[in-house]
């Protein structure tokens, strides 16, 4: 009797066995593990938004030479069209072309017509233009550049010429863009020159010329509700565990959070944030390319672009880098801190200092328009009304400061002129300039 059914026995055996195997098979497929670190469990948190290196590596200020004189805007729309319209390049081969350049031959690559030039914060290696754009060849030379000027003096139709000058270095690389539709790429930019602004240069002694505005500019100021992030988002970002964290009040305005690694200073007065990883420490230099990746992917781990943050300088020496507010298409300065800065340690942050404020976020309260004098005036009163020595002066910019108002919890960002000197952006304020033939408003 039992050998009769035991052929139907192997049958549903296997029918089973065939089900439990495609059930193994699913789970494996669909399995998604609580990954652990050896201090805890990884938490994933988004704070903000994540960025491409070409949204943190940005010029500040585009001048365009023609025959009949220079025009130039920090306006961003124009900047990041022409460089969208580089993408559709192909860039060849990125070589040195010059080892030793005069601060005149600089002077004259800038203002040779048919050229555009963008100007950087700080240099800049070439090698992460090779994220957003395209190279022929990913192997690049130790090039950096803080001005980067496009060339469409050219015979063909289809290609122009690129220069990466670094002025601190007195080092010129040039590259050739094929592919390039030259007269549409042109006629953008001469269409982009119709709503800039004409700019004076000023010529000094031995030193780089510097490039002002020669008439006066119309530019918002805004008054913002206060809009803190929450220090939680960032213990959870931060710490491996959270839940091993230690919350200590150290003041009414201060509070810390540590684990057996790390600590996390907030300072609620000042509304910023200090993350220190002391093992991690590493004394030894870093690449620039290195610096500028992973503070990149780092802040990007917890999407913490909370605002438009941008490249502004960078340590190699002590690994350090960091990454100035801008508002408006301009930078931002005032008492708030207003810079992610970032040491960067043995295969990890290091330190790791921010705002805890955001603007993106907020809405703003209030707008008005405020007219600030041409550069070229403001150049003038810095050179006979005041003691300032203008052959120290880099640059000129607008820029926005940035002044809170605690009793209504608001901010103030209003639109003022600085001057640029040894790496030092300097106020040019109101009170100073007095509201005379030099002044705003």
């Amino acid at each position: 009797m039992g050998l009769k059914y035991i052929e139907q026995v192997k049958s549903v055996v296997l029918v089973l066995l065939i089900l439990l195997s495609f059930s193994l098979t699913f789970a494996i497929w669909t399995y998604s593990p609580v990954i652990q670190s050896n201090e805890g469990t990884t938490v994933d948190i988004a704070i903000a938004e994540k960025k491409e290196m070409e949204d943190i590596i940005k010029p500040y200020r585009m001048i365009v030479s023609q025959k009949d004189g220079l025009k130039g805007t920090f306006n961003s729309q124009p900047i990041e069209s022409v460089f969208i319209n580089m993408k559709k390049w192909e860039i060849q081969k990125v070589e040195l072309s010059s080892n030793k350049l005069s601060t005149d031959q600089i002077n004259e690559f800038i203002k040779t017509p048919n050229r555009a030039s963008f100007f950087f914060a700080a240099d800049v290696p070439v090698e992460v233009l090779g994220t957003s754009l395209n190279f022929t060849e990913q192997v690049f030379p130790d090039a950096h550049f803080n001005r980067l000027i496009i060339d469409w003096n050219v015979e063909t139709s289809d290609s122009l010429n690129i220069y990466f000058i670094s002025t601190s270095q007195q080092k010129m690389y040039t590259a050739t863009a094929e592919k390039v539709n030259n007269a549409g790429f042109t006629n953008r930019i001469l269409k982009h020159t119709e709503t800039m602004q004409v700019y004076n240069e000023i010529i000094t002694d031995d030193k780089l010329s510097v490039y002002v505005s020669s008439t006066p500019e119309n530019i918002l100021s805004y008054t913002y509700s206060i809009k803190d992030i929450n220090t939680d988002k960032f213990k959870d970002a931060l710490f491996n565990n959270p839940n091993l964290v230690r919350s200590n009040p150290v003041s009414m305005n201060e509070q810390q959070f540590t684990d057996d690694s790390a600590l996390m200073k907030v300072n609620f007065s000042t509304r910023s944030l200090n993350y220190v990883h002391p093992a991690s420490e590493n004394e030894n230099p870093a690449k620039s390319v290195d610096l500028i990746q992973n503070s990149l992917n780092f802040v990007n781990e917890h999407n913490g672009w909370t605002d438009d943050y941008r490249y502004s300088r960078m340590n190699t020496e002590n690994r350090q880098i960091n990454y100035q507010l801008y508002f408006a298409g301009l930078p931002v300065f005032g008492r708030e801190i207003y810079e992610i800065s970032l040491k960067w340690g043995t295969d990890r942050v290091h330190q790791y200092m921010r705002p805890l404020y955001t603007l993106t976020a907020a809405v703003p309260l209030k707008t008005r328009e405020v007219q600030l004098a041409s550069g070229q005036s403001i150049y003038d009163f810095l050179s006979t009304a005041t003691d300032t020595d203008t052959s120290t002066i880099d640059d000129v910019v607008i820029g926005y400061y940035l002044s809170r108002d605690e009793t209504e919890s608001q901010f103030n960002l209003e639109p003022s002129w600085y001057y640029v000197e040894s790496g030092s952006w300097i106020r040019i304020s109101p009170e100073l300039l007095g509201g005379a033939k030099y002044g705003l408003e």
